[in-house]
């Protein structure tokens, strides 16, 4: 329900006029809380109210506004949206509005006790009838929500005309029917999405980026001519000329720098990243904070964790962090450090040093032969 509570609150910011919801159905109710409205009731008195029957997404605050200021400005009793221009008697006053009419009523507080309960459009036909004035503001057809045929209906079309927009400022998206953009979504233009993308409210995306296949971004902001191939993005922030992906996941709280790269299944989480470090795949970065240049061996893990309490690890500029290093926090790596592949740290490591931390090697020359040839001993034995 994001798209449809994103512009009802613009749409709510959009006039000084008091609102009032007439009888959704009660699944769209939580919505409309989530939005800021309280079905059934008018918050503040004045000469003129806004009536709506169902929440009507396609509606932008600009066009809640026009309305207003026509009804404003005519004098009618009643002002509607509609797609085509009713008849008119030969006073040219209109006699009815169609059935089909989008149920958002700008109406004199004074004509609201001509209103009878029941469908919105039904009752001000009726209140005309009786004698009151009806305007009407022409408009695009659009999709009022009172059930999940019709949201779903609502959002196709949003998604269509969010797409277009985007497309028209110059960003490229190839597969429009399978990518999914929120409503206050900024994307730079020259940047391609892919299909299967989603963007998710609050996210800023820079000019001449990549995002996708199959990615999803939440409050992200993601700096020019970076892509992010495959992954997930949630709350934080990734520079410039960076590659995330694929199948990265990057969790809230990340600052990831300048011409990075977090490769495939790499984890991020309230991880300061500095430019130009390299996580390439299969390691996990938690609570630390990371130089530049820093280059990450495959299965690297930050070992954040005791089971009750989240612990920090700070790394120095120009390390090199071997395979299969465990980095158990709370610990700190001073600049230029070298850890040899399957080093577990449990103490700081100052400038320049080399950290080693396994067991040494032994070489039993023969004792695979030998065990080798036992074993096909046996199952020859047991033929």
């Amino acid at each position: 329900m994001s798209q449809i509570t994103t512009i009802l609150r613009g749409a709510q910011k959009a006039y000084e006029t008091p609102v009032l919801f007439q009888s959704a159905g009660a699944w769209v109710k939580s919505a409309l809380a989530e939005a800021g409205f309280r079905e059934g009731v008018i918050e503040t008195a004045g000469d003129n109210v806004l009536l709506i029957g169902a929440p009507c997404p396609e509606l932008t605050a600009a066009e809640y506004q026009r309305l207003v200021q026509n009804h404003m400005a005519v004098g009618a009793d009643f002002t509607v949206f509609a797609a085509h221009m009713p008849p008119r008697d030969a006073a040219d006053s209109i006699t009815r509005i169609a059935p089909d009419t989008v149920p958002v009523v700008c109406a004199r507080t004074e004509a609201l006790a001509a209103l009878p309960d029941g469908d919105l459009i039904a009752a001000v036909n009726q209140a005309v009838s009786a004698g009151k004035s009806v305007e009407v503001v022409l408009s695009e057809p659009v999709v009022p929500v009172v059930d999940g045929v019709s949201a779903f209906e609502a959002q196709k079309r949003l998604c269509a005309r969010i797409n277009m927009r985007h497309i028209a400022a110059g960003v490229q998206i190839f597969a429009p029917d399978s990518v999914y953009i929120a409503p206050d979504a900024v994307i730079g233009a020259g940047t391609v999405i892919l299909p299967g993308t989603i963007i998710r409210a609050g996210c800023v995306i820079g000019s001449d980026c990549k995002i996708g296949p199959n990615s999803l971004l939440e409050h992200a902001k993601v700096g020019d001519r970076t892509s992010v191939n495959s992954s997930q993005v949630y709350e934080s922030t990734i520079g410039a000329d960076a590659t995330v992906g694929p199948f990265a996941y990057v969790r809230p709280g990340c600052n990831v720098g300048n011409k990075t790269r977090i490769g495939d299944f790499v984890e991020l989480k309230k991880a300061e990243i500095g430019n130009g470090t390299k996580v390439s795949h299969l390691t996990y970065i938690g609570d630390a904070t990371v130089g530049e240049r820093v280059n990450f061996g495959c299965g690297t893990v930050v070992v954040n964790y005791d089971g009750y309490h989240k612990f920090h690890t700070y790394i120095g500029d120009d390390c090199f962090i071997g395979c299969n290093t465990n980095l158990v926090s709370p610990v700190k790596l001073g600049d230029r450090v070298f850890t040899a592949a399957g080093t577990t740290v449990t103490k700081d490591v100052p400038d320049g040093a080399l950290a080693v931390a396994r067991a040494r090697q032994t070489t039993l020359e023969g004792w695979n032969d030998k065990r080798r040839a036992r074993m096909e001993a046996e199952k020859a034995d047991k033929k």
